[in-house]
């Protein structure tokens, strides 16, 4: 699908932000499958390819976990691991796959599907990550985090672009997912009240937290881990700092210890 209208990125640069409003714009999961497999020649053994899907904007809310199988399908033998992305703000609906009756739905077809591929293939289940969005409160917070261990997800990615505007410096805020340091307290709010309902199960039966937003320094890392996350994410710390942000980065934490 062709994405939404252009432009659809803008740099909020006083604040150190992003505002984008893609629309999930790709040429669709045959070409993504044939990019991954021509791009395995060029990684070495250990390298990752996660690989983030979503519903296409014309497909009805009800139907929406077709779209997510047949790319979980086509894309199985060559992910490892997915991200379910229901938090996107830029296609039409699709926070509506929060929402209980969808949600467990979705989790427990694409978790199926996972049991059925691998043991056609011979090969172990791979990771499946939920990525959420911001701007829930307390409750859908712990509905979404008790669904997913319910249907054995490995773990939560929090979180995606929010709709909310914070303070900003900047004048023009066009309507799209902000990113960047406005996002760094309203992600690690989420983040750590998922870390209290994971700490209040035994530690066999916890769930995998990636925190992400607003990360630009090894403090900010170092915050995402207090919170409660295992693993962390980069996209808008990127843009702003390069490529170099992750040497950074270990650079901090290895002074630390």
């Amino acid at each position: 699908q062709a994405g939404n209208s252009k432009p659809r990125i803008f740099r909020l640069k006083k604040d150190m932000a992003l505002i984008n409003r893609l629309g999930f714009n790709n040429s669709g999961a045959d070409e993504v499958r044939e990019n991954i497999i021509a791009s395995r020649k060029y990684a070495s053994d250990d390298f990752l390819v996660g690989v983030n899907i979503g519903k296409n904007r014309i497909t009805p809310i009800k139907e929406a976990f077709r779209d997510y199988k047949i790319c979980f399908e086509k894309l199985f033998d060559v992910a490892d691991y997915f991200s379910i992305n229901i938090s996107s703000p830029n296609t039409e609906g699709l926070r509506k796959l929060h929402e209980e009756q969808y949600l467990d739905q979705l989790l427990s077809e694409i978790q199926d599907l996972n049991l059925k591929m691998s043991n056609e293939k011979n090969s172990m289940p791979l990771n499946i990550f939920l990525k959420i969005s911001p701007d829930l409160d307390s409750e859908m917070i712990e509905m979404v985090y008790k669904l997913s261990v319910r249907n054995n997800i490995s773990g939560i990615i929090a979180t995606n672009t929010t709709i909310e505007r914070p303070e900003l410096n900047s004048r023009v805020t066009p309507e799209g997912g902000l990113s960047g340091k406005p996002l760094k307290n309203i992600s690690d709010r989420v983040i750590s009240q998922l870390n209290k309902l994971n700490n209040s199960r035994p530690e066999t039966e916890r769930i995998i937290l990636i925190g992400v937003g607003g990360v630009f320094s090894g403090s900010d890392f170092s915050e995402k881990i207090n919170c409660g996350a295992s693993l962390v994410q980069l996209y808008t710390g990127m843009i702003y700092e390069g490529p170099g942000i992750v040497k950074k980065i270990l650079k901090h934490e290895y002074e630390m210890r």
